[in-house]
């Protein structure tokens, strides 16, 4: 019998074994979500300053959003270059960037707008 977690499959990577890369962004954002507390924790009890719920509620998402879009950002980047270092393996040259879509045609000057007048 294998212990489940919840989250468990957004640590492992393209090959299903666990990336250091997620690891370290998971631990890093649990360990932002429980040091934020201990602090706020700390000022509160301890210090005894006022607790600031505008300012607690600006920033404790945008830390945690900064954290999980660095972690995320790195896991795409490092599997973007596994994934291209495979088909140069396969192929021996490097994947071509797909080309850009046409443009949308714009109506000329004289063009009358459709149901028109």
């Amino acid at each position: 019998m294998t212990l489940k977690w919840p989250f468990e499959s957004a640590l492992r990577g393209i090959g299903g074994e666990y990336e250091i890369t997620r690891v370290l962004g998971g631990f890093g954002a649990l360990a932002y979500c429980v040091g934020a507390h201990i602090f706020i924790g700390h000022e509160v009890i301890i210090q005894g300053k006022d607790f600031d719920l505008t300012t607690y509620c600006t920033l404790f998402p945008l830390g945690l959003s900064g954290i999980i879009a660095a972690a995320a950002g790195s896991a795409a980047l490092k599997d973007r270059g596994v994934a291209t270092s495979q088909v140069i393996a396969e192929t021996g040259s490097k994947p071509a960037t797909p080309p850009a879509p046409a443009p949308a045609p714009q109506p000329g000057l004289g063009d009358a707008p459709e149901g028109g007048t």
